[in-house]
């Protein structure tokens, strides 16, 4: 077996912009956890997990009530849009399913759990000594591959091709210490991971971890971190660190990075400069 190729290094810096309160409880949005860019690039979605609901909200973080809708499920962690920009696609932790939604009709038109798919088996064994709390936490669609992936959020961190069709596993990747998932303030043991999302300018993922306050930028086919950054901005003179991130967001038309803090139910701005 060949080891895969070196990726190539990769600097950014991440510059604070801005940062929106986005709670509002008589809607119930309260915890938001994950973030997904509008087909359009001018919105933005998300769910809280206490709450049988999907929300749209403006880039700026106003919540689009009209475009908001409820749905049977309560429990979900991550949620991605499809190509088309028809069908979003959501995880629920406890039961390890991905959920699929048309927007248009708000209806829920497939689910599947992962041990129902073909290929389980391969990844059963990262499954069966986790917690009902390390579940999957966040999905995202590789437009170059015409895939979905799926992550798991801890104990261990796994990564997971799913094919579009939500009927099998094609492959996987443990995410740890070995590929470069550090961090100097939190042991490798208790490193989690909340929420990622496709890069198609750069083909890499985005990812976060709320326990380390850090974002990742990992190459899926060199298996490598190529860079992370802590998840924090300066204000009155002091850097201030994202509590809870648990979504993230790409658009890579401004180069414009989005997170979403669940303990402080806030929408943060940043500019990604290379």
């Amino acid at each position: 077996m060949t080891n895969p190729a070196r990726p190539k290094q990769q600097s950014f810096s991440l510059t604070y912009l801005d940062r929106f309160n986005i709670e509002n409880e008589a809607e119930g949005l309260s915890e938001p956890s994950g973030l997904a860019l509008s087909h359009g690039h001018n919105a933005l979605w998300t769910v809280s997990d206490d709450t049988k609901k999907i929300f749209k909200m403006s880039l700026d973080g106003d919540l689009k009530k009209d475009d908001s809708f409820k749905i049977s499920d309560k429990g979900l962690e991550g949620i991605t849009l499809d190509p088309t920009g028809k069908f979003l696609l959501a995880v629920k932790e406890e039961s390890n399913e991905i959920i699929e939604i048309r927007i248009d009709t708000q209806d829920v038109t497939d689910r599947q759990r992962l041990a129902d798919m073909a290929g389980y088996d391969s990844i059963a064994q990262y499954f069966s000594g986790s917690g009902a709390n390390k579940g999957l936490e966040g999905i995202t669609w590789n437009g170059e591959t015409g895939t979905i992936f799926v992550m798991k959020e801890g104990d261990p961190g796994l990564l997971i091709e799913v094919s579009s069709d939500l009927q099998t596993i094609r492959s996987h990747q443990l995410l740890n210490e070995a590929n470069g998932f550090r961090d100097p303030e939190v042991g490798a043991e208790e490193l989690d991971f909340s929420d990622l999302c496709y890069d198609p300018s750069r083909d890499r993922f985005w990812i976060i971890s709320d326990k380390a306050k850090r974002l990742f930028l990992y190459d899926w086919k060199g298996d490598a971190v190529v860079q992370s950054a802590t998840l924090g901005y300066g204000k009155d003179g002091e850097y201030r660190e994202i509590e809870k991130a648990e979504g993230v967001a790409i658009d890579t038309d401004t180069n414009r990075l989005y997170v979403v803090s669940d303990e402080e139910t806030r929408l943060y701005v940043f500019d990604i400069r290379e």
